[in-house]
């Protein structure tokens, strides 16, 4: 990874809600002064409120929780996608993610992917050619590609009803990300062209859109669950396009799926082409310290130093590539650059293509 010493400027970052920013380099970013390798977090004011957005194709209606900076904008836009299955609070979680983009200058929104009955059910199946026969929501998200479709369909409603939402300040539709945690991880990946299969005999699908300007995945998934392949078909990352960051790491394992690794979950990593528009945090931690959680802010006030600092390099990395990629943040390019994510991060690696 390429190593860049800035002077400190203390510019005004353009497009970042009048948030000022102090330009750091990597210089007195150590184990012993931790504060100085942190990307500055964004304390704006901030309101919210939740609107209703309809999937047309399954016609469910989606609540959508939005978290927006004082001001009248334009913002940047960031939406969410939570992890898990379909859950009809689901935009009620990830409440620290969402928190975090609009105190920094974002306009947040977490999608709730709320429950998908019968018809809505057949009718996503036609859309992503299933099979009747394998149309079939199971309990286990993994087993799958249903809740990828169902996500990816959900994302997609939200992005095209962007220009006409009312939510009381102007949204920049140039400047809009994807992100989210888990299998919130699916749909975001598929906005910038990933393949997955949504059942067992289906056909790829793909569904990029054009409105995402980059993406963030939080404990990506791996080849082998949740629709994701590698295999005679390829991946299903030959094609997505940068910008991409992705966070995970060894530690990363849920008690449910204690055989799913970390090491497997930066596959979705390692199958990507480089363009120099991607970056990827791993964690060497080790399992049984910290957890799947742990990539959900879920352990930012930790009293174990070591998961406390991981927290807050997750989320200095985020902010970072969202700053450098939707607001063509300099200051953000430059920390990007060097190897305070690493330092911060504890025992981990901090990697670039």
């Amino acid at each position: 990874m390429r190593s860049v010493t800035v002077v400190a400027l203390g510019l005004l970052c353009l497009g970042c809600g009048g948030r000022a920013m102090q330009m750091k380099s990597d210089a007195g970013c150590a184990a012993s002064s931790l504060d100085a390798c942190e990307y500055e977090v964004g304390s704006a004011a901030l309101t919210s409120q939740t609107v209703m957005v309809t999937e047309p194709i399954s016609g469910r209606v989606l609540p959508v929780l939005v978290r927006k900076p004082a001001g009248t904008g334009p913002f940047p836009v960031v939406l969410w996608s939570h992890g898990g299955a379909v859950d009809d609070d689901g935009q009620k979680l990830s409440a620290e993610w969402g928190e975090t983009f609009a105190h920094h200058g974002f306009v947040a929104m977490n999608i709730g992917h709320v429950s998908v009955n019968q018809s809505a059910g057949l009718a996503l199946c036609a859309e992503g050619k299933v099979p009747m026969g394998e149309c079939v929501a199971a309990a286990d998200e993994d087993s799958n590609g249903f809740i990828a479709l169902v996500k990816s369909r959900d994302v997609i409603a939200v992005l095209d009803a962007l220009p006409t939402m009312q939510v009381g300040v102007t949204l920049d539709l140039t400047r809009v990300a994807v992100t989210g945690w888990s299998a919130g991880v699916r749909a975001p990946q598929v906005m910038q062209g990933a393949r997955f299969v949504p059942s067992a005999s289906a056909v790829p699908y793909s569904a990029p859109h054009a409105r995402v300007k980059a993406i963030i995945g939080l404990s990506p998934i791996s080849p082998g669950y949740g629709g994701f392949f590698e295999g005679a078909m390829g991946t299903s990352w030959d094609q997505l396009r940068g910008p991409v960051l992705m966070v995970t790491g060894t530690n990363d394992v849920k008690p449910s799926k204690p055989d799913l690794k970390g090491a497997d979950r930066r596959i979705a990593w390692d199958r990507q082409q480089a363009d120099g528009r991607r970056w990827l945090l791993y964690s060497n931690l080790p399992e049984g310290v910290g957890e799947h959680g742990t990539y959900n802010l879920g352990d930012l006030g930790s009293s174990d130093a070591r998961l406390s600092r991981l927290s807050r390099a997750i989320r200095s990395v985020a902010l970072a590539f969202l700053d450098a990629e939707l607001n063509g943040d300099v200051d953000a390019r430059a920390w990007l650059a060097t190897t305070n994510a690493r330092t911060l991060a504890g025992d981990a690696s901090w990697e670039h293509k």
